[in-house]
């Protein structure tokens, strides 16, 4: 269909050359799918509908045209946090037709979706694709990315400028691109995995459990169920190498999603299904309704939310929970040896939050990441990073 289009003087738009309202803006851009245009008032922007009333009630100082049904918007940081020039901080994020946030990230630039990815910078880690769900396209931060053209974007790392694909994977070198983004100076690199090392370094232990989030997967696009979700190329080869890097295991359990039973039998060659790692988990009793809520939020606020103390729909209380899955963890132990778990975030960061005391406010477990359970007589130690725990 054609869209109404905005009028000479941008005030408002016109359909077959006649008002479509009455209200009169400052400034409207073009509509979009799903028939959201943006427009200013003496407030800030937002957006409106066909019949030019607002969608949502918040105004900011800037707000982009809706693709994928997603918009960036940028605002100010609500604190007393100033720039390094003393004007107020601001962020970009992303919000949906009905101008609800999508995902968890604030980004000190963000860019338009096309065909479900966009450009972001971070402030603290730096440059990256996202996908309408807000998660990383691929596991790893740049200096600086450029949108993709086909299936290749450029990115630039401590190297120089090169072509990526959509996994993440180099396919070469490329020339400094002719725009006038900018520069960016940060870029996060993942940390050393501890866990070979932990376990290396304890002795005199008469059993052990390591539980781990399973490795790299696909990327969740909005609206997308997860169960189903594999693990990519460069999460079964580091599940490979991660499983070369440990003494032999004994036994291995794991969710029943794919992605952790592929995970655990890379590491370990077998594994079995164990349903209070997930599927539905120990922190939960009512699989339908958390499910439900799990395909409309995104895990990170979720969980983060469930630590300070949150009513989560399906769930036990986050200390209720922690015990059963510990519990479990220790009934799984075998004396002389070492027992692998996998399972999913949402679980490994709730059991290491409540019993480590880690708020993960600005933080979450990275892909095979988590913490070690090991068993000195009857007594329990958990071994996280850098800290000690006895549980």
């Amino acid at each position: 269909m054609d869209f109404p289009v905005p009028s000479p003087d941008r005030t408002h738009h016109l359909y077959n050359g006649a008002p479509i309202y009455q209200e009169r803006y400052i400034e409207v851009r073009e509509y979009a799918f799903p028939g959201l245009a943006a427009a200013r008032d003496a407030c800030g922007w937002f957006h409106i509908d066909f019949s030019g009333a607002p969608v949502y009630n918040e105004r900011y100082l800037f707000a982009g045209d809706f693709s994928d049904d997603a918009a960036r918007v940028k605002a100010v940081v609500k604190s007393e946090t100033k720039s390094e020039d003393g004007r107020p901080e601001t962020v970009f994020f992303y919000i949906d037709a009905k101008g609800e946030r999508l995902g968890f990230m604030e980004y000190v630039w963000a860019g338009d979706f096309h065909e479900g990815v966009a450009c972001v910078y971070h402030k603290r880690f730096g440059a990256a694709h996202i996908t309408t769900a807000g998660e990383l396209l691929y596991n790893a931060w740049f200096y600086d990315v450029r949108p993709f053209e086909g299936d290749r974007a450029r990115v630039r790392d401590e190297s120089g400028w090169k072509f990526i694909d959509r996994a993440g994977d180099v396919l070469g070198c490329a020339d400094d691109p002719a725009d006038t983004y900018p520069r960016g100076t940060v870029r996060k690199v993942p940390a050393k995995n501890a866990i070979p090392d932990i376990i290396r370094s304890h002795t005199g232990y008469d059993a052990s459990v390591i539980l781990i989030r399973h490795a790299e997967r696909e990327p969740f696009r909005k609206g997308e169920g997860g169960l189903d979700k594999k693990l990519t190329r460069r999460g079964e080869e580091a599940a490979r190498a991660f499983g070369a890097s440990l003494p032999k295991i004994a036994k291995a359990y794991a969710s029943s999603a794919r992605r952790c039973m592929q995970t655990a039998e890379l590491i370990a060659g077998s594994a079995e299904a164990d349903s209070l790692l997930g599927m539905p988990g120990a922190y939960i009793y009512d699989d339908a309704s958390s499910f439900e809520y799990y395909s409309t939020h995104d895990v990170v606020s979720i969980i983060r939310s469930y630590l300070h103390g949150a009513d989560l729909p399906g769930h036990y209380p986050v200390k209720e929970g922690t015990d059963r899955f510990l519990a479990h963890l220790k009934s799984v132990a075998e004396d002389g040896k070492t027992v692998l778990c996998v399972t999913h975030d949402a679980f490994a960061v709730s059991s290491a939050g409540v019993l480590t005391g880690h708020s993960f406010d600005d933080d979450w477990i990275d892909f095979l990441d988590g913490y070690v359970l090991f068993r000195y007589g009857t007594v329990w130690k958990l071994v996280w990073r850098e800290g000690e725990f006895f549980v």
